[in-house]
């Protein structure tokens, strides 16, 4: 796809602008300009050849897994099978060899199981530190994951539509939870890991998470955006944080049963209470010692 911007075209490729050297080069031939003026143009041509090779992506598929192979740092992302549904237990390994070379494999891309309705269990292995949009949009059948340390975010509806995930580990580098990350999903339970980072939940994070009976926020959470627990009907919530996390809309908390439990920590309790959107609740109480009532 080509942009005209100002007197310029650009190139575009995913990650990649060339920027005009192609049409300054042409009209330096033309126009037959001094040699200086030539080969400058030659050597940024070169220029924009070298990051193009630098940025060569190979798309390959290795023991039942498709990649793209990307050139620069030799990294591996995990990408859709292209028409074959993923099914099953996957492991997804932390290293890829192709033609000798060996990638690490550091991301699972935007839509890779996307419907994979057959796909029941997945590995997913430390070196992966990125989750795209949508990686596991509607993978009905799958009932667990966790989440290896070193992802700091669960991208945009990473998990939505997972009918039967009841269970996730979030590990303390996430923080945030994207939009819509597990909206309509089984939920059930979900544990932060001990030290967790997580800061915010964003817009309809668990909407419609009606089988999310609990959960536990870590005192690191500042921000819950609006319709984060939207239906999610009998949530009972601890939070650890001693200021109460801003409430950002008024969907919330919607359809969210206003008289079950809050447990927050004891010296924040007026606090809680006072403040928008959770002073909605009626049963604010403090956490005691051996953990909420």
């Amino acid at each position: 796809m080509k942009h005209l911007l100002g007197e310029f075209y650009i190139f575009r490729q995913p990650r990649l602008a060339i920027p005009f050297t192609f049409i300054t080069f042409a009209k330096d031939y033309k126009n037959n300009r001094t040699d200086n003026t030539m080969k400058k143009s030659i050597l940024l041509l070169f220029a924009v050849f070298a990051t193009l090779a630098a940025s060569a992506q190979t798309k390959v598929e290795i023991d039942g897994i498709w990649y793209n192979l990307i050139t620069k740092g030799k990294v591996a992302e995990v990408i859709s099978s292209g028409g074959t549904e993923y099914s099953g237990s996957i492991t997804i390994p932390a290293t890829v060899t192709h033609n000798g070379v060996a990638y690490s494999v550091t991301s699972i891309g935007n839509y890779a199981f996307y419907s994979c309705e057959n796909l029941t269990a997945i590995t997913i292995p430390e070196s992966v530190t990125s989750i795209g949009n949508c990686a596991f949009y509607d993978c009905s059948s799958l009932t667990a994951i966790t989440i290896p340390e070193g992802v700091t975010s669960i991208e945009d509806a990473a998990f939505i539509r997972c009918s039967n995930l009841t269970a996730s580990t979030i590990p303390a580098s996430v923080t945030t939870i994207r939009p819509e990350a597990f909206r309509d999903s089984g939920i059930r339970n979900i544990t932060f890991a001990e030290n967790s980072q997580l800061k915010t939940l964003e817009e309809a994070a668990f909407n419609n998470c009606i089988s999310l009976l609990s959960i536990y926020l870590p005192a690191s959470v500042t921000s819950i955006r609006d319709g984060a627990f939207f239906n999610c009907r009998g949530l009972a919530i601890t939070c650890m944080a001693n200021t109460p996390p801003t409430v950002a809309g008024e969907y919330t908390f919607y359809n969210v049963d206003k008289s079950i439990p809050i447990h927050v920590p004891a010296s924040s309790v007026e606090a809680y209470r006072a403040a928008y959107g959770w002073g909605q609740f009626t049963n604010i109480l403090p956490v005691i010692a051996s953990g909420p009532c």
